[in-house]
């Protein structure tokens, strides 16, 4: 999934920046295990049991992440760097409306689908 790229990124940078200077920012660094964490989530054993109300919160939270420091960037999506990835024939995957009122569902075949705010 391209969510735990960007997370590996984020480690990176993070690694990186302690080597320079041997020191980082608690907050940041607190963000980047949040990071880690939600990353762990939505890709593990327990994304099975994320409820629809659980992703609305873990959308929101992936927004208060993204920008909110140096080592948590916004996802590139004008670069098709979607934070949703690709699937196993290189073709991007893109998300689709529901007509409920739910904003993500997780699918079988392990996709997201997700409903646009009117």
């Amino acid at each position: 999934m391209e969510i735990l790229k960007n997370i590996s990124k984020s480690m990176g940078t993070y690694f990186n920046a302690l080597t320079q200077f041997g020191y980082k920012n608690p907050q940041d660094v607190n963000r980047l295990l949040i990071y880690n964490f939600i990353g762990e989530l939505l890709t593990g054993d327990m994304r099975y049991f994320i409820t629809e109300e659980d992703y609305k919160t873990i959308e929101r939270a992936l927004s208060c992440l993204y920008g909110s420091s140096c080592l948590i960037p916004y996802p590139q999506y004008a670069n098709d760097d979607y934070l949703f990835g690709r699937n196993e024939d290189n073709k991007l995957l893109y998300t689709r409306l529901l007509e409920s009122d739910t904003t993500l569902r997780y699918l079988e075949n392990d996709g997201l689908r997700y409903k646009a705010y009117n």
